[in-house]
């Protein structure tokens, strides 16, 4: 018989994509009275085959971030968007938690890949602004050349592997069975999000809350000043350490010391969008994997084709 996990363990999480709305739904997810969301939002700890990311080393660690959860918290979650892009975290999660919930959420990849690079711009983990240009050296960057001074992880340029979703999501259900896996698809939860978000707490057990706003969370974002959004990103050694022992002595190990002087330094703003041109390039590059995550999720996903392919296949319905 298996023994029960013990008190304090998550039991859903939101594996990812990035730039899908995990952020978002974290959020919400996170003021239900029955739910616990830990803080960071994104802890990384399973997928330890990246470096350079921020979180919790060991397994004691880890459970800390879950440590406050009330008792009567019947649903306890995290929110790291990059475990599904990871070969490892999904594997590691069903040896740490085999009953775990998993919510996945999928978005065109062709938006994903452009608001992705977008969210490592301000992160300073890119320093390529075009995104053309910057999707043209990912071969170069896959050979150790021209990778960004701050990157995190050199992986993440790597705009064509972190949007082949079909691809992560075959990967997914070969650990996972499908009664444990709850798909989102990002058009969705932006036209309707009070259904998507009641299915999730069906997904993860617990009553719906009847809540209502749904407030527009985690907009297109860049820095007013670039030295200071590199000191509070990236902080000399003496300044992570000082906020270390601040945190220690006031008790404060859960509460991001600089995010209000982050918060402070962003600025929302639209980007220029794709041109028509580069969109359909993009579009046939995934062409392949948008079919078989369609297939995986028995959803049509024709919309996303090049369109191309799209005329093609019309014209051969109406001739059949």
């Amino acid at each position: 018989m298996n023994s029960a996990p013990p008190p304090h363990t998550p039991n859903f999480f939101i594996i990812g994509a990035p730039k899908c709305g995990t952020t978002a739904l974290s959020e919400y997810l996170r003021d239900h009275p029955a739910i616990f969301m830990c803080t960071p939002k994104e802890p990384y700890y399973f997928c330890q085959d990246f470096s350079g990311l921020p979180g919790p080393q060991s397994l004691e660690e880890y459970l800390a971030l879950f440590s406050d959860a009330p008792a009567h918290a019947a649903a306890l979650g995290e929110a790291s968007a990059m475990y599904l892009f990871s070969q490892k975290a999904a594997r590691q999660i069903r040896t740490f938690r085999p009953d775990a919930r998993i919510i996945v959420m999928l978005r065109n990849p062709v938006d994903l890949v452009y608001s992705f690079h977008s969210q490592l711009l301000y992160g300073l983990s890119e320093n390529e602004p075009d995104f053309e240009r910057a999707w043209a050296l990912q071969n170069e960057r896959a050979a150790g050349h021209n990778i960004p001074t701050l990157a995190r992880e050199p992986r993440f340029l790597q705009y064509r592997e972190v949007a082949r979703l079909g691809k992560q999501m075959q990967r997914l259900l070969e650990v996972f069975p499908r009664d444990q896996v709850h798909t989102i698809f990002f058009d969705d939860f932006c036209t309707d999000t009070r259904n998507t978000y009641k299915n999730v707490l069906d997904f993860i057990g617990v009553e719906d809350d009847g809540r209502t706003d749904f407030a527009r969370i985690n907009t297109n974002r860049t820095f007013r000043n670039e030295l200071l959004a590199r000191l509070l990103n990236r902080p000399p050694l003496w300044v992570s350490t000082l906020v270390r022992r601040l945190k220690r002595v006031f008790g404060l190990n859960n509460i991001g010391l600089l995010n209000p002087f982050r918060r402070a330094n962003a600025v929302v703003g639209k980007r220029t969008p794709i041109s028509t041109e580069f969109r359909n390039q993009l579009a046939e590059e995934f062409q392949e994997d948008i079919v078989l995550l369609g297939q995986l999720v028995d959803r049509d996903l024709s919309g996303w084709m090049p369109r191309a392919s799209i005329e093609t296949r019309t014209t051969e319905a109406l001739h059949t």
